[in-house]
């Protein structure tokens, strides 16, 4: 449906050519925004806002207009794939995904309302986003496998005890036994007391979950995205980090912070297409929207084939880069040598 409009509105308007003439480094820059958006919780945004301001010379604001309507297009696309090919994401997740979605639309409100300095911004993100992936690195990296190879270590010197113990097999079995009940005993834990934590885990992750989304969509509002990555921090740091929670693996919470972002987007571009005077979108920005539309609904859709299992690891090394190549990038290009912003 996307092209067929695109197409007419282009030809109609006839600005196929000169938007392409003026915006075609948008265009090849979103061949790879838009794989981006739909295979990692980085969306396309984070290479349309910088972009569209830093090479094309558009405006902050217009940069945001840009991302949110960009997205808009390209994450729908993805979104409908992962609804297709990801069926029950919301029937296990859609609590989590409804609360983030409502409190980011929140955000976005506030943050159109209140004015700050996209460079404040910005430097919020990207440092925010680095900092999570080192976080996540060293709790997937470091602790998981930690853990791991101390329960093989255990179990083989479990084995071993078992291959050179002098007692009798029966003797050490009973023995074996009477520790693990001892064991489960002093752990043991009654309904009640696990309904009382369950609870008290589900409120203070719920005030988390708004915190986080609140704070997404005022991140969105001026810089175009953000309520993705705010997601899927909660999601791998928090919600995954309960006893008693359904654990979200990499590729639901990136699958589902795509359909967060999707919401977020097509909500922003309503109220930015309905805004009037002034304040309106650009001509600009609808004619660099032009030059893009046509490869970022392809693009991304493609880029959310790639949510599988087998290509876990490989988009968790993405998303680590990804988060290293942005801050660096905006450091040497923007703070340059501002101590103060560094």
């Amino acid at each position: 449906m996307v092209l067929p409009v695109w197409l007419t509105i282009g030809l109609r308007e006839d600005l196929l050519g000169s938007s392409f003439e003026t915006y075609y480094p948008m265009t090849v820059a979103m061949i790879f925004g838009s794989m981006i958006a739909g295979s990692t919780p980085i969306g396309g945004g984070v290479i349309g806002f910088p972009v569209s301001v830093l090479l094309i010379g558009f405006t902050a604001n217009q940069g945001r207009d840009f991302s949110l309507m960009i997205q808009s297009v390209g994450m729908t696309g993805a979104s409908f794939l992962i609804f297709f090919d990801k069926f029950n994401l919301m029937m296990k997740y859609g609590d989590l995904v409804g609360t983030s979605v409502i409190f980011s639309l929140f955000g976005l409100v506030i943050g159109f309302k209140i004015s700050i300095a996209p460079f404040v911004v910005m430097c919020i993100y990207t440092s925010t986003t680095a900092a999570f992936a080192i976080v996540l690195a060293y709790v997937d990296e470091c602790l998981q496998k930690g853990d791991d190879e101390e329960t093989f270590h255990s179990n083989e010197e479990n084995s071993r005890s078992d291959s050179i113990g002098t007692e009798p097999k029966e003797q050490r079995d009973a023995t074996r036994a009477e520790d693990i009940e001892e064991q489960r005993n002093d752990t043991i834990v009654t309904p009640e007391d696990q309904a009382c934590t369950s609870k008290r885990d589900s409120t203070i992750d719920f005030i988390l979950l708004a915190f986080f989304s609140l704070f997404g969509g005022i991140v969105s509002s001026q810089i175009g995205t953000g309520a993705d990555i705010t997601f899927y921090a909660f999601g791998s740091l928090i919600h995954n980090s309960r006893k008693y929670n359904k654990k979200m693996n990499g590729i639901d919470l990136t699958a589902a912070s795509i359909v967060i972002m999707t919401s977020t987007s097509i909500f922003g571009t309503i109220l930015r297409v309905s805004t009037t005077g002034t304040n309106a979108p650009t001509t600009e920005v609808y004619e660099a929207l032009i030059a893009s539309a046509c490869i970022v609904i392809i693009g991304a859709p493609l880029g959310a084939l790639f949510l599988s299992e087998s290509n876990k690891n490989r988009l968790k090394i993405l998303f680590y880069v990804l988060a290293f190549v942005q801050i660096v990038t905006f450091g040497i290009i923007k703070v340059k040598r501002n101590v103060l912003a560094w």
